[in-house]
């Protein structure tokens, strides 16, 4: 797929993001909105005593995730397709120790509401959100959302900024926690 192409890596550099947000190898993490599992991927093989928690609407990428899963044996990979307007968080039944989402924040339709209602009653006061995206600037045009606004959505929604570290070029990593 496109957004798996070679210089991904080059521009998106994930290292810097994995390195900032992993804390354990054991957590479990739940990556929202995994498209193509490039970051399931890393996560996978970061989390050697934790699990992965792939969610994803599209039944076209949720196979590709089951065939990445099986290519590269990501044997602490769960894969499940959700709605567009709902993660089916509550039937998780684990605690999740991190909320990752990366790169996709722009398809959702009222993020304060969806974040509000489908995200907060469903993790601890403990549990990041970590929000990863592209400046509106870069890379290919796109819909895109500030890091201004993706702020101002989640205080909507009940959430705090915690942390913005400066790790990426044009890009954005904000964590967050509820309030």
């Amino acid at each position: 797929m496109m957004m798996d192409g070679p210089n991904r890596d080059a521009w998106q550099t994930p290292d810097s993001v994995l390195d900032e947000i992993i804390s354990s190898p054991d957590l479990t993490l739940v990556d929202l909105g995994a498209g193509t599992g490039y970051f399931t991927s890393l996560f996978s093989k970061e989390l050697t005593k934790g699990k992965v928690i792939s969610l994803e609407p599209e039944p076209a990428l949720v196979e590709w995730l089951k065939k990445r899963k099986d290519e590269e044996s990501l044997h602490n990979v769960s894969i499940r397709q959700i709605g567009h307007s709902d993660p089916k968080l509550k039937d998780l039944n684990e605690e999740i120790d991190l909320l990752f989402i990366g790169y996709t924040y722009f398809h959702f339709h009222d993020p304060s509401s969806y974040f509000r209602e489908k995200i907060h009653p469903f993790i601890s006061e403990n549990t990041p959100v970590v929000i990863a995206d592209a400046a509106p600037e870069f890379p290919a045009p796109r819909r895109k959302v500030s890091s201004d606004q993706v702020i101002s959505e989640m205080k909507e929604a009940g959430f705090k900024l915690t942390n913005a570290p400066q790790i990426l070029d044009r890009q954005y990593v904000l964590i967050f926690q509820k309030t």
